[in-house]
């Protein structure tokens, strides 16, 4: 969860980098992670294109490498799950990081692997929720 006193993740993580989480808003409007990742540079580079899409104009003002906790998050749409079950598909060939060394960019390809079963599991418990009539969302720090 990110902590807007700190501008940081509560995780464990000591060392810089992208943490990930995703799950559904608490009564003060923090995610509360039901999943969370570590350096899943694609994924982010997935949810910032989301980001932009959801935000619009108000997204000019994040950084290059996209959000970053505090800006708000992205909202868990069905159609945005169509979305990432196609780009999760293809390894996420069409969310190249091209740069950022603390988000993993480096090794993504190796993340793509690592995290395929979380990431499924990510969209069937998010189709899920949508179902009840819940709203997922997924937010980041680094």
């Amino acid at each position: 969860m990110y902590d807007k006193t700190r501008h940081q993740t509560n995780k464990k993580e000591k060392d810089m980098g992208l943490d990930q989480y995703a799950g559904l808003r608490d009564e003060n409007g923090e995610v509360q992670d039901k999943f969370y990742w570590r350096k899943h540079a694609r994924l982010q580079v997935f949810f910032a294109k989301e980001f932009e899409k959801q935000k619009g104009d108000s997204a000019e003002n994040t950084f290059e490498l996209g959000f970053n906790g505090g800006d708000g998050g992205v909202e868990i749409t069905k159609e945005l799950l169509d979305r990432l079950k196609e780009q999760k598909k293809n390894d996420y060939y069409n969310c190249f990081a091209n740069d950022g060394f603390f988000w993993g960019q480096q090794f993504q390809e190796e993340q793509v692997k690592a995290y395929a079963e979380q990431d499924q599991k990510f969209i069937e418990w998010a189709e899920k929720e949508i179902e009840k009539g819940n709203k997922p969302y997924y937010d980041c720090s680094w």
